[in-house]
């Protein structure tokens, strides 16, 4: 059976989800700056009500942002001394994917772009375009809000994340979707198992958090 453990605080939201094949412990919930004070309670709620030890654990998946950089390190750093201590491979996934997945999954969206807050007047960008079963190309950047560019966007296109509200002048004229939507462990489960079947994790030292600075691609071949 295999035993997943899912942790995003990126954001506002604090989301965590243990599964044991298919049978899901879960916790989401709006906290600002209440992270680190609940973080350590809900895990252990979360495994006692799966029935499992950290140790009995196959992998821990980890949003590693961008986002939050408090809500960031602390995921991180909790994943990190878990898997440290009791051997277990990691997972990283961004943040902007997490929440790309669940309007593919539920929505059967074909081309999302996910929009974070980057404060100093920038904004994170992450732009994902799914085939019919998955993920086929991506694009990150970080980009001045006064320099985001609707042109490229279709009204097919859904606009996802808090970020929306800083570009909601610019979106207007593009009849599209948009949802001012958090990261969610669930989502990231999802991605999650797919990476640990196709073997995708790696040791605790590698588990860092992602920042964006210019622009980064991915095409599938």
């Amino acid at each position: 059976m295999t035993k997943l453990l899912a942790i995003e605080t990126s954001s506002d939201a604090c989301s965590i989800v243990v599964s044991v094949e298919g049978r899901v412990s879960s916790f989401h919930e709006v906290i600002p700056q209440q992270h680190s004070k609940k973080i350590i309670g809900i895990l252990k709620k979360l495994m006692l009500s799966a029935g499992l030890n950290f140790h009995e654990l196959d992998a821990i998946a980890i949003g590693c942002g961008p986002g939050s950089f408090t809500g960031i390190r602390l995921g991180c750093m909790v994943a990190q001394g878990l898997s440290f201590s009791s051997g277990i491979p990691t997972i990283r996934v961004s943040s902007l994917e997490i929440m790309s997945e669940h309007f593919f999954k539920n929505y059967q969206a074909k081309d999302v772009v996910t929009l974070l807050n980057a404060h100093m007047k920038q904004i994170y960008i992450g732009r994902f375009k799914y085939n019919k079963k998955e993920l086929s190309s991506y694009s990150q950047m970080s980009k001045y809000v006064e320099e985001f560019d609707i042109s490229e966007f279709t009204s097919d296109t859904f606009f996802v994340g808090a970020g929306c509200e800083l570009v909601k002048d610019k979106l207007k004229g593009l009849n599209s979707l948009i949802y001012p939507h958090y990261p969610n462990a669930l989502d990231l489960l999802s991605i999650a198992k797919k990476k640990f079947l196709q073997g995708e994790t790696v040791g605790p030292e590698e588990l860092l958090p992602i920042y964006i600075s210019g622009e980064e691609h991915w095409q599938k071949a």
